[in-house]
């Protein structure tokens, strides 16, 4: 399971906890977790849904069963998100200017572009 190892480190990193206060949280040692994230072993199911629920993620997107995570840096939290969605901030970040210009006001151009959308129809 090399995509839940990885995940498993990823947001455990992003929450700012270690080890030792996932394996508290789950009920197993710190070293338990450090062979899960090293995938040395697996935890049961029981477990896995314990560690989603801790560190506030998707537990299919733990499991790697649909890349729809999105980590929001300052709340620290990975949010899921539709594939639409997904496609639409790709391309804005693949264009610098457009996401410089949305960047520094975002609701505000938004709706700027929303209004300039709306006259053309």
């Amino acid at each position: 399971m090399e995509v839940f190892r990885r995940r498993l480190k990823e947001a455990r990193e992003i929450r700012e906890v270690s080890q030792k206060e996932v394996g508290k949280a789950i009920g197993v040692s710190r070293s338990a977790v450090c062979y899960y994230e090293s995938g040395r072993s697996l935890p049961d199911m029981e477990q896995i849904e314990k560690i989603a629920e801790f560190l506030q993620v998707d537990i299919f997107w733990l499991l790697g069963k649909e890349y729809t995570g999105l980590i929001h840096r300052e709340g620290n939290r990975i949010m899921n998100l539709s594939e639409e969605d997904s496609k639409i901030i790709r391309a804005i970040h693949a264009n610098p200017d457009l996401f410089k210009y949305l960047l520094d006001a975002p609701e505000e151009r938004i709706a700027k572009i929303s209004r300039l959308i709306r006259k053309q129809d």
